[in-house]
């Protein structure tokens, strides 16, 4: 790869958010934190409950992870955790008072659950915030259609609160079943092999494009 397209890469892969009048420093504080917890639980040996594939598979690459690593990877321009939003038209509809049950899923957890529903929370806070102000660039950081953004915007603060201590358990990173790819990832950021890290980076870019115009097929 030319120096000229490594460039080129790093504009395209870095620079959108603040072109879209969004500060990128939130996204990547709430990307770091959730790398660098993944992190720390591989390194402490996968304790307790069994461990979802893609820690498992991937225990060396999540454990050697520095926090360096960590700063280049959470600089991605998308989040890459998931927290549900692709399903917030369903949010809308059970705010009604009652009892709900908690969710339950068959997935294995990434987070420990007190440390779930905080990223979450926070993590919906910020994703409500760019619906109201900058809704195109809610759907392409989060990766989901302008739907779900603008049942996200229509949501209050409380509804949100109940989202994020209802499903805080199903926070987990984006394409979870995509080892491959994030072992390339892993790598990548780990190597310092920044026009690498970028074009997987686009890649992922691709896959969210790929993921949401299907969506918006009936």
């Amino acid at each position: 790869m030319g120096k000229g397209q490594g460039l080129r890469l790093r504009e395209d892969g870095r620079h959108w958010l603040p072109s879209q009048g969004v500060d990128p420093a939130p996204l990547a504080e709430l990307n770091a934190e959730c790398l660098g917890l993944l992190a720390t639980r591989a390194a402490d040996g996968l304790p307790g409950a069994p461990a979802p594939l893609l820690l498992a598979l991937l225990r060396e690459e999540w454990a050697t992870l520095s926090t360096q690593a960590v700063r280049r990877l959470a600089a991605a321009p998308y989040s890459l955790f998931d927290v549900g939003i692709a399903q917030a038209g369903s949010w809308l509809e059970r705010r009604v008072p009652g009892v709900h049950e908690q969710s339950q899923r068959a997935e294995l957890p990434f987070f420990e659950l007190s440390a779930a529903r905080s990223i979450t929370r926070r993590t919906l806070v910020y994703a409500w915030h760019l619906a109201r102000s900058r809704p195109r660039a809610a759907c392409l950081v989060f990766g989901t259609t302008v739907h779900a953004v603008e049942s996200l915007a229509a949501c209050s603060l409380s509804a949100l609160e109940l989202v994020a201590e209802r499903n805080a358990d199903g926070l987990r990173p984006r394409w979870p079943g995509q080892i491959s790819f994030w072992r390339a990832l892993l790598a990548a950021a780990s190597a310092e092999t920044d026009a690498r890290l970028q074009e997987l980076l686009l890649g992922g870019i691709q896959r969210l494009a790929a993921e949401t115009l299907a969506a918006h097929i009936p």
